[in-house]
């Protein structure tokens, strides 16, 4: 599977139930809107569908086309789920996809460099950004309130240093 050719749009975190239902975490804005597509790609196996039962709270209980059985589903806990990049709409020209940031270098508005952008994690406040430098991850707030430019062409995420207090 070529990564640039899709996106990571949510995760199966368990089982539900005897007939090979999955828990399924939604990573896109609107998280129903994961049930928008013609195929998905879990463990480099593509599927035609995943079918919504019902939500629990933030996770979906779902179904993974051909898959009936709790054997069959447990092949898949812990998985991402990919949709395809081309299957997304076109992007405004001052829109990017948070996806398309990963790897971009993070430094404060002083110049300081912070690392790489290596993931994006979301515990319901709000997006947060993880930056690597080195061997060390650190986690920070992926607001207005602290994202002075981001510009796709150098690749660069410049960050308050207001950010600062945050990272010592």
């Amino acid at each position: 599977m070529n990564k640039k050719n899709f996106i990571l749009a949510g995760s199966i975190l368990g089982l539900h139930g005897l007939k090979g239902y999955i828990k399924v975490k939604s990573f896109l804005e609107n998280p129903k809107d994961l049930f928008n597509f013609d195929k998905y790609v879990i463990n480099n196996i593509s599927f035609s569908s995943l079918i919504l039962k019902f939500n629990k709270k933030s996770v979906f209980i779902c179904e993974l086309a051909g898959i009936a059985s709790m054997e069959e589903a447990k092949n898949f806990v812990k998985s991402d789920i990919f949709i395809c990049r081309s299957s997304l709409p076109e992007t405004d020209k001052d829109e990017i996809y948070l996806n398309d940031l990963i790897s971009f270098t993070v430094e404060l508005e002083s110049g300081l460099c912070l690392g790489k952008l290596v993931k994006f994690y979301d515990f319901g406040g709000g997006p947060i950004i993880g930056v690597k430098h080195g061997d060390e991850e650190k986690m920070l707030p992926f607001s207005k309130n602290f994202i002075i430019n981001i510009d796709p062409d150098l690749r660069l995420i410049t960050i308050s240093s207001s950010i600062k207090t945050l990272i010592n």
